[in-house]
């Protein structure tokens, strides 16, 4: 029981140290959002094989940073 109640208080405290980079990305995809079309986002990563995944990948990258 024990070993169950330092689970859920590490993750808690996991959860609570990452939470403003939580808010962060939903603030930063709200954004994205509003200011670029949908359409925009298609014409860039839905044509083609390898420029749109290079690109996804591209812009992916920062998001772990």
């Amino acid at each position: 029981m024990n070993v169950l109640v330092t689970i859920i208080l590490q993750s808690w405290h996991l959860l609570l140290e990452a939470s403003i980079y939580i808010l962060f990305g939903i603030l930063v995809g709200g954004l994205l959002k509003v200011f670029i079309s949908p359409a925009t986002v298609a014409g860039h990563l839905g044509k083609g094989r390898f420029t749109s995944v290079f690109k996804a990948a591209l812009f992916g990258i920062p998001i772990p940073l």
